[in-house]
Formats: structure tokens, sequence, C-alpha cells
């Protein structure tokens, strides 16, 4: 009996630890002091395109194990879009993204500061059809959108706050994604990102709002500075606890892709302290 007694707390305990990590999002940097497994899966519809004739779906697996001590953690996610074609012009194709890996440093044991470093692979499809699929289905998480680059091989540096004050939580990234190799020409090698959440806890869910910015800080853009900078904006409902289910919408904010791609993403996760 007290085995009994003594497990039901412990699971009452973890339970708890789950319901007060601190919130998710679906479009900005995933690191903070929990030790999460899940998968994002996005929606992904061409404003111009009948559903019947064709879509994209995003699957996102990640992981971020957070050492006992809570002073660091090591993380991994990998972006694959399929485009279901249905015109009969084509066939479905399947792109594989770049396979982003490192690890982040909690300097106070909390979220209040989280230092990134990590290495985007060049795991990336490099066919027409598929690379076409990958940089479609980025919106979705913009943040990321180095990990659609075939043959490139990129630097991943950020620094974040996570924060609460009683029913309000806020969260912002500042990071830049240094290309180490890529094809020769003269693109850009140094991308800006800057990102910022904000949200309230209602009684079992999270309600947040969230913009993401990436920009391209040298080499040659065409269509000059506006072409330079990407902007999205998500709404997002989470749920708390042990086992996580999150749900919103995604909207380019840009001309010429405002109102013209429309997302909506899912995703469940495992909190497992």
């Amino acid at each position: 009996m007290a085995v009994l007694v003594w497990a039901g707390n412990s699971s009452r305990a973890e339970a708890q630890q789950s319901d007060d990590a601190l919130p998710s999002t679906l479009t900005l940097d995933r690191m903070d002091p929990s030790t999460r497994l899940g998968i994002q899966v996005g929606f992904d519809k061409l404003d111009r395109v009948k559903l019947s004739d064709g879509f994209i779906m995003r699957y996102e697996p990640y992981g971020q194990f957070v050492f006992p001590n809570k002073a660091m953690g090591i993380y991994g996610h990998l972006p694959i879009a399929h485009l279901f074609n249905s015109t009969g012009s084509g066939s479905d194709v399947t792109g594989v993204g770049n396979l982003d890996l490192g690890a982040f440093f909690l300097p106070t044991h909390s979220g209040d500061l989280i230092l990134r470093a990590g290495v985007a692979f060049a795991t990336s499809s490099t066919a027409s059809n598929e690379e076409a699929a990958n940089i479609l289905a980025a919106y979705e998480r913009l943040t990321d959108f180095m990990l659609v680059a075939p043959k490139y091989t990129t630097l991943r540096l950020s620094a974040s706050t996570a924060q609460q004050s009683g029913s309000f939580f806020f969260r912002g990234d500042l990071g830049f994604d240094v290309v180490v190799d890529k094809p020769s020409g003269n693109s850009p090698s140094i991308y800006l990102r800057a990102n910022v959440a904000a949200g309230i806890r209602a009684p079992g869910v999270d309600l947040a709002a969230e913009l993401v910015n990436m920009g391209a800080l040298d080499g040659t853009v065409s269509g000059g500075i506006t072409n330079r900078f990407l902007h999205t904006l998500a709404l997002g409902l989470y749920t708390r606890g042990a086992n996580q289910f999150h749900a919103g919408m995604v909207f380019p904010l840009d001309e010429g892709l405002r109102g013209e791609i429309w997302i909506f993403s899912v995703g469940y996760q495992h909190v497992f302290e």
C-alpha cells in the first residue's frame, strides 16, 4: 500500500510539473528548461490552387533533453514536406529538410536566458520539385527557413528568454544563422532571426500570438531591401500537462505571400519534466 501511495503522489507531482512548464509556441524556437518529445504537422494550401488539385503537408518530429542540473540541454528536429498532386500533370513528391542538431545552455537554470548553438546539416532534398515542396511548406516555421536550403550547412546561434508572470507569458528569440558551406555564388551567408510571442494562460490552455521575422544581412537579394526580410504571424492554442496538444493558424505577412498561402498547424508533445 505504501508503494502505491508513493507512486500516486509521484504521478501527481510529475503532472503538476508538466502543467507548470513554460508555454510552447508554434513558430518560435522550442528550447526551454523542459525535456520534450513531439511532432508538429502543418496543412498548407495555395489560395490559387483548388484543394482537389493539390496541397502540401509538413511533418516535423522534434525533441530536446535537459540534463538534471537544468544547466544544459540538447535538441534535434527535421522537417519533411509532402506535396499531394491530384492534377494528373505530376506525381506526389516528398522533400526532406536539413537536420538541425545542437545544444542549449541555461545560465540561470530557468527560462530567463537560453543560449543555443547548433548546426543544420546539408541533408535537404536537391531535386527541384522536392525543393519546391520544402520551400512552400517552410513558412509554417519561418525561423527555421534555413532548414530547406539544399547543400547548405549552417551554424545556428541564438539567445532567448521565456518568462511568465501570473497568467501572462512572453518569449523572445534573437539569433543568427551563419552559412558555413553552400553552393558558389553571391547568395546571403548571414541571416537575422528576431521573434516574439505573448499570450495568456487560461484554465487548462494557453493562448498566444506569435511574430517571426527573418532577414538576409549580406549577399545579393533581388527586389531590394523589402525582399530581404520575411514575416509571419501565428495565433495558437495549447493545452497543458504531460500530454500537450496544440493547434493554430500561421499567416505570411509580406506582399506577394499574404493571402496566398493558408497554413493550419497541429501538434502533440509529451513533457517529461
